[in-house]
This record gives structure tokens, C-alpha cells and sequence, in this order.
């Protein structure tokens, strides 16, 4: 789990004059882009076991450039620890980057550690994924194209998830 706190220290073990770069699978965000917000939030979900649960979060905001030079390390450092400063809740949650090539298409984005890579220290963005919650904290591993409740994950045994309730075949929802 990467936090802002966590990024920062990364960040403070480069040099601060040189740009910093972020890139997704589908390529760099573009030279100028601008940091638009740094959020904290609270959320409460209901999972497809009936589970409830509470946790924190923050994202960081992205707004793609439109020419210029990429936002130097020590600006970002800067711009995150005057946030810091004003919002210490957002330290020790799990960091998130809100992204769209061209301002389109906003996704959420997890976070690599910083790597030098010539002359530059860039940050790839990965994308995430959908997970079921009970399935996963009961050991499964749900690929992307499996269904929570598909007969390869609970032929090796019953998912926490699907054990109380058949699966809506239908649907191909779990639990529904």
C-alpha cells in the first residue's frame, strides 16, 4: 500500500531538480500537467458476503499537460507537504492517483515507487481492478475473467462468499 507519506520520503532520496514523470500503459502524462487536488475521505461499503466495513483513502488528482516541462520533483515534494501540513489525515492511508489521458475517461491508479531512469524520475500508474473481498480474504485468487462464484474458484473449496447463498448463474453475480 503506498501512502503520500510513504511517496514522500521515496521522493526526498532524489535529486529535487529533476522532472517528474508519471506514466500510465498507455504513456507519459503529458509535460505541464497540473496536481488539481488532494483528497481524504472516508468510506463505508457492504461487500457481496454482507460484509460491512469502514476504511480511509486518499487520491491524488492529475490533470494531464498541455506542453511545457514536467513538474520538477522538489515542486511536486513541495506542493505535497504544504497538503500534508494542512490535511495530516492524509499521511498513512492508501494513496490513489484520480487519471485520464486528455482529461478523458477518469480512472483510479495505483501507484509504483519512484525509479531514475535518464535523467528523470518517473512514477508508473497502473490500473486496478474489481476484486471480491470475501474470496480474496479467504485465499482465492479470481482472475479478471473468472466470476467470484465460477465453478473453477470453488472447486477447490467453498468461497466465503458463496457458501451461504447460490450464486445468481444468470447474473453472474456473486451472492445476488
Amino acid at each position: 500500500m503506498k501512502t503520500l507519506l510513504g511517496l514522500l520520503q521515496d521522493l526526498e532520496l532524489q535529486d529535487s531538480s529533476l522532472p517528474l514523470v508519471f506514466e500510465t500503459k498507455e504513456g507519459e502524462i503529458s509535460p505541464g500537467y497540473h496536481v488539481t487536488e488532494l483528497r481524504h475521505s472516508t468510506s463505508k461499503g457492504i461487500d457481496c458476503g454482507g460484509n460491512t466495513e469502514v476504511w480511509q483513502e486518499a487520491k491524488l488528482q492529475l490533470l494531464d499537460g498541455r506542453g511545457g516541462a514536467h513538474m520538477s520533483v522538489g515542486k511536486f515534494s513541495h506542493i505535497v507537504s504544504k497538503s500534508l501540513s494542512v490535511m495530516p489525515e492524509l499521511e498513512h492511508v492508501s494513496l490513489m492517483v484520480e487519471f485520464g489521458h486528455d482529461n478523458a475517461d477518469l480512472r483510479l491508479m495505483s501507484l509504483s515507487s519512484p525509479e531514475l531512469r535518464r535523467n528523470r524520475v518517473v512514477i508508473s500508474l497502473g490500473n486496478r481492478r474489481a476484486v471480491c473481498k470475501p474470496a480474496e480474504k479467504a485465499g482465492f485468487v479470481v482472475s479478471g475473467a473468472e466470476r467470484c462464484c465460477s465453478s473453477m474458484t470453488i472447486s477447490a473449496k467453498t468461497s466465503a462468499c458463496c457458501s451461504a447463498t447460490k450464486p445468481h448463474e444468470d447474473a453472474g453475480l456473486c451472492c445476488a
